[in-house]
């Protein structure tokens, strides 16, 4: 079954079967791509052959659609070879999720949240985000799944939990125009913190601001008590780094 599958069908169910579909949500959004958060207990240390990334996200405006969808956010990282700027086919990808419960008051994505996790060393880009039900892609779409607006122009935004699944697996990259980093083995590297900019009315995402809070992330990391080394800023002056400030991808 689909997220598309769960979401359609969800709209039938009685209360207690929309609740059991806004669980699924949850759980589909958390496995769809490569790791999420670093469980607590991570040992880590300069000579490991992993590296560890902490990125802070949130968005501008709650989520308008109804539990049905599930109340979560998340944000998809896909590898790129810097050399030709092109996403890798099949290469390592990371995900961040941050979940709010169905009975919870507050919706935990609209505050700044550092996720920390464990990832391949390698260059990455921001391939996509957003919620459960609306995904927006930052790099191009798959010609044959891409739909067009009344205007013919392709859109940027996807009914899926994973975007992934439309767009080209050897999209193009930009160093003007996407939010790019590399890590090392060994290495941990704070990313800063994305806020993404949404219409009130719409789960559709417009633009992003970025922005750093080393002690936000330093408390953070705290928390991991068997994570051991020094945490680097990123630097978006060193290449093959850039990060993408404003505008509609």
């Amino acid at each position: 079954m689909t997220m598309e599958d769960i979401h359609r069908r969800s709209g039938d169910l009685p209360p207690a079967g929309r609740l059991v579909a806004a669980f699924l949500s949850l759980i589909f959004v958390t496995s769809c791509a490569g790791s999420s958060d670093a469980p607590r207990s991570l040992s880590f240390d300069p000579t490991s052959d992993k590296a560890i990334v902490l990125v802070g996200t949130s968005v501008s405006h709650p989520q308008t659609e109804e539990i049905k969808t599930g109340r979560s956010f998340s944000t998809f990282w896909q590898e790129y070879d810097p050399r030709t700027l092109q996403l890798v086919p099949g290469g390592e990808t990371f995900v961040t999720t941050v979940a709010a419960g169905p009975f919870s008051a507050e919706l935990a994505y609209t505050k700044p949240t550092v996720s920390v996790l464990e990832v391949e060393p390698g260059a990455y880009a921001l391939v996509g985000a957003g919620f459960p039900h609306l995904a927006s892609t930052f790099v191009e779409s798959k010609k044959a799944s891409a739909p067009k607006d009344d205007r013919g122009r392709f859109q940027t935004w996807t009914y899926t939990v994973d975007p992934r699944r439309h767009i080209d697996p050897e999209a193009k990259v930009d160093r003007r125009g996407n939010f790019l980093f590399s890590v090392s083995a060994g290495e941990i590297l704070y990313i800063g913190h994305i806020q993404f900019l949404k219409w009130g009315f719409s789960d559709s995402i417009r633009s992003l601001d970025y922005s750093k809070d080393e002690a936000a992330a330093r408390a953070v990391l705290a928390e991991y008590p068997k994570i051991s080394g020094i945490m680097v800023t990123f630097d978006p002056t060193k290449p093959p780094q850039s990060v993408f400030l404003r505008g509609t991808p």
